[in-house]
């Protein structure tokens, strides 16, 4: 069976060009968004084992923690140039196959590529150096830090495809059900991914080599390339076609046209779309060290409070990387919860629960505005952040990650929802756009309590200016019709958010006539690309700054002393001795347990403690972005 979901954005890429063919997702109607999302469950279980494997691996081959987090900036300096210019390149992309799919393509053979050199560093190393020399050991530091570099920029520019694809091929009505999918599918690809590095994998697939590291990284790279090929062949682009067949490639013109766009487009974005770029740059802030030194952080609690009887070796060390592996795991069961659950909360806007509360409706007083969720999200996190000052057990800090799984997957699903929906629903300018409503049960605000009018129909004009108190319909005949040209402006346009849309209905927006370079939805890519970049720039600094205080708390110490979990012997290189810090901070000190080893400065929970801050910052601008959102 043949659905299709039609493409409302980007209509017209450069100016002599033009979108020809239909835009469509094959299958049966209830498996169209999870085929055109299973390849982010590819991508997150690529993550998830560089979440969880790459910082110990660094620090066995004997990086101190300061090298291990500069190690850790290709993941922002990836978002910041590759996820920008890949947007920049597939809006002009005149590929028969589509604009997104190429590059997808090409990004997962460069990925799979990276995680197999991540996976078997020591062996390629072996290749040109011979084992057990100090040549050796710097290659395999070199070809690992090469390799983390590699997935990072290959990853982003897939993972931006993915997102890209949803926004083409979804209406504005199925943006927050498509990244509710979305962000389902990375939840689990994260428990996946982390269930399957706390297998003995050597044990059971022995023809994956005697390295737990080696066999994750087949295993992702296979189930990459897996999902990314499933949505390669279900979800059909339409075709860029050029106006003018003899104008330069868009290689050569295209991309320095594009980043002038991009940044012409920073400065004349909507104020809503700005408000969420905003309020991303303090989230991820707080979000960056504990994606990546999450298992850092509970295997130091784990040597700190070991009694001195447990013998420091190599199983010693497989057992702090198991224990993080395992407390991301509960992360991601819980964040897997949220996505399946969460989206019920959420109060539709073509429903009478979202704008009235209305009488007897069963349902109102527990749904709210998806920016409100977001806003508590926030909150859960900077008190999850807050509580690392009380926490000084193993189990405590899994309790402590595994709550701020439900954190992570608002933060997976609502921005993208909110900049999906904006984009397709808000003019590209705000001045001289004229929004026509009909409100059939328009609510009057009085001085003391407020009551509902029912029956009265009032017609309205709202010119959107800089005020956040314009009024909101409920209308659902009028938003159906959102989409259309009114009263002679095609950028004037309503939007509507279905959370529970019909599986089997099909959707399709007819554009008016009219000029659509001042469409947002014209200008995807770019829009996407700025946002990364809100979200990439407060990584770079983050992790400039979690190198300064590891250099100042914890210059040389390494967490997991020797060889690296699931290793055959003699993949480890000689690491630096710990070296303890003076007592003058003990407010942050680790209490130290009976028979662990001494206590010391926890330097991953400082950093933990200024996301924090970052996130409380993130809560207060999501809750005014609630408030105008919820009466416009």
């Amino acid at each position: 069976m043949t659905g299709f979901a039609s493409l409302p954005v980007a209509e017209s890429g450069p100016s002599n060009a033009h979108l020809t063919g239909q835009s469509k997702i094959l299958g049966p109607s209830w498996l169209r968004i999870p085929s055109l999302t299973v390849g982010l469950l590819g991508v997150r279980v690529l993550w998830s084992v560089e979440m969880s494997y790459a910082s110990p691996y660094l620090l066995q081959l004997g990086l101190s923690k300061s090298w291990m987090a500069m190690v850790f900036l290709a993941g922002p300096l990836s978002g910041l140039i590759v996820q920008p210019v890949i947007g920049v390149l597939a809006d002009g992309s005149t590929s028969r196959w589509g604009r997104r799919r190429p590059y997808m393509l090409g990004g997962v053979v460069l990925c799979m590529l990276s995680m197999l050199l991540l996976g078997y560093t020591r062996p390629i190393a072996g290749w040109f150096t011979r084992l057990g020399t100090n040549s050796n050991d710097t290659l395999t530091i070199g070809l690992a830090v090469l390799s983390i570099y590699s997935i990072d920029f290959s990853i982003n520019a897939v993972q931006a495809v993915n997102r890209a694809l949803i926004i083409d091929t979804l209406p504005s009505t199925q943006q927050a059900s498509g990244n509710a999918w979305a962000s389902r599918m990375m939840g689990v690809g994260g428990i996946a991914g982390f269930f399957i590095g706390s297998i003995d994998l050597p044990h059971f697939l022995p023809f994956l080599g005697s390295q737990q590291l080696g066999a994750l990284s087949a295993i992702a790279a296979l189930l990459l390339f897996g999902t990314q090929a499933l949505t390669a062949v279900l979800v059909k682009e339409k075709v860029l076609i050029r106006g003018d067949p003899t104008s330069r490639g868009f290689w050569k013109t295209g991309l320095k046209g594009g980043f002038l766009a991009m940044w012409t487009s920073m400065w004349t974005l909507p104020r809503v779309i700005r408000k969420i770029f905003i309020i991303q740059f303090f989230t991820w802030l707080g979000w960056f060290p504990v994606l990546f030194y999450t298992t850092v952080y509970v295997g130091d609690i784990y040597k700190r409070t070991a009694p001195p009887s447990v013998p420091r070796d190599a199983a010693f060390d497989a057992e702090a990387t198991r224990l993080g592996t395992q407390a991301l795991l509960c992360s991601a069961v819980v964040c897997l919860a949220g996505n399946v659950l969460l989206p019920f909360c959420i109060s539709s806007r073509n429903s009478r629960q979202y704008s009235g509360r209305t009488r007897g409706g069963w349902g109102a007083g527990w749904k709210m505005h998806l920016a409100t969720m977001w806003a508590i999200s926030h909150l859960v996190f900077a008190c999850c952040m807050g509580a690392t000052f009380f926490i000084s057990t193993v189990w405590g800090a899994t309790a402590l990650v595994a709550v701020t799984g439900m954190a992570w997957a608002v933060t997976l699903w609502a921005p993208f929802s909110l900049l999906g929906e904006a984009i397709l629903s808000e003019p590209s300018s705000e001045h001289g756009s004229i929004i026509v409503a009909d409100a059939r049960h328009a609510r009057h605000r009085m001085s003391g309590e407020e009551e509902e009018e029912e029956g009265e129909r009032e017609r309205f004009l709202v010119v959107i200016a800089d005020d956040e108190d314009e009024e909101h319909s409920d209308d659902d005949d009028e938003r159906k019709r959102g989409r259309l040209g009114m009263m002679g402006n095609s950028s004037a346009q309503l939007s509507m958010l279905d959370m529970h849309a019909a599986a089997g209905e099909e959707y399709q927006i007819h554009d008016q006539p009219g000029p659509s370079g001042n469409d947002l939805s014209a200008k995807a890519g770019i829009i996407l690309g700025i946002h990364n970049i809100c979200i990439v720039i407060p990584q770079l600094l983050i992790t400039c700054l979690s190198s300064i205080i590891f250099a100042l708390f914890d210059p040389t110490k390494s967490v997991l002393h020797g060889k690296p979990p699931g290793s055959v012997a003699g993949n480890g290189t000689v690491i630096a001795k710990s070296m303890e810090m003076d007592s003058g901070t003990e407010n942050l000190f680790l209490r130290s347990e009976e028979g662990g080893e001494a206590a010391g400065v926890d330097s991953v929970a400082i950093i933990f403690r200024l996301g924090g801050i970052a996130a409380a910052i993130a809560f207060v601008l999501s809750l005014r972005l609630a408030r105008e959102l919820k009466y416009r």
